[in-house]
């Protein structure tokens, strides 16, 4: 019976300090909010696999929440897990992706013109101090409702890239409208940033068509040559497409998605 008297206290302690730690009017360290601007800075001309030098000229992208993380299991988590154990609710509160724990974020429907709109405001992120080293964000469709006209290429796709590519003298136009799954995340993309009450940095959502890590390109396995088969120097890229599904593919893997510090 003791036994049971005492696992029934040691649960009860449990129990309580899970309910006092996660009790809102406890300590809590304030969010700082942080602004959060397109940065184009990193979308630079590349020399793909195949060849090709590409340069961009125009990028457009829809997206929305976007996440910024702490690596590892921290306090915050264990207040969480600790309230859930008892008292559990159907809303998770952030939780543990490869990049950490999300502790920040920039909520909402995001659309992007990177080359047209580089310092354009994306809004204010809120973020919870402490040492931050990685990003998420979901991909989506674009629509009217984003504010486009009917007749804009963007609408009812994920991201419109438009540019040239050249090799040994030869120069094809390319556009290529990328279709990504409604919801797709893009999950530990590098951001590396120490937040305190006192910090007022400009915060940069930036795509690189290099990888910082592999130095691959954004672009590799295009080989504009084969694509442009009538030989008229333009080439279009759409849904149904291998190259469609092999730039896809390499768009929405975090290599090439960053949050850079300004």
């Amino acid at each position: 019976m003791w036994k049971k008297s005492l696992m029934l206290t040691v649960l009860l302690v449990f129990v309580s300090l899970a309910l006092g730690v996660c009790d809102p009017e406890a300590t809590e360290p304030s969010p700082v909010s942080l602004p959060v601007v397109a940065d184009n800075t990193h979308i630079e001309p590349c020399t793909n696999a195949q060849g090709w030098t590409i340069t961009v000229t125009a990028l457009r992208v829809a997206l929305e929440n976007l996440e910024l993380t702490i690596e590892g299991e921290t306090h915050a988590s264990l207040r969480e897990h600790l309230r859930e154990l008892a008292v559990p609710t159907a809303h998770a509160h952030p939780g543990h992706y490869a990049g950490g724990e999300v502790t920040g974020e920039l909520p909402g429907k995001l659309l992007i013109d990177f080359m047209g709109g580089h310092g354009e405001s994306l809004g204010a992120a809120s973020l919870l101090p402490g040492n931050y080293n990685g990003m998420n964000l979901y991909l989506r469709t674009a629509t009217a409702a984003d504010g486009l006209t009917a007749d804009d290429p963007l609408v009812g796709h994920t991201a419109v890239i438009a540019g040239t590519a050249e090799k040994s003298g030869t120069v094809v136009q390319f556009e290529a409208l990328l279709d990504v799954n409604e919801g797709t995340q893009v999950v530990g993309g590098p951001f590396a940033l120490a937040v305190d009450a006192q910090t007022s940095a400009k915060l940069g959502l930036a795509l690189f068509t290099i990888d910082p890590s592999e130095k691959d390109t954004l672009f590799d396995g295009l080989d504009f040559g084969e694509l442009d088969s009538d030989g008229d120097g333009a080439v279009s890229i759409a849904a149904g497409q291998t190259a469609h599904n092999l730039l896809m593919k390499t768009f929405i893997r975090h290599d090439h998605w960053g949050v850079t510090v300004q």
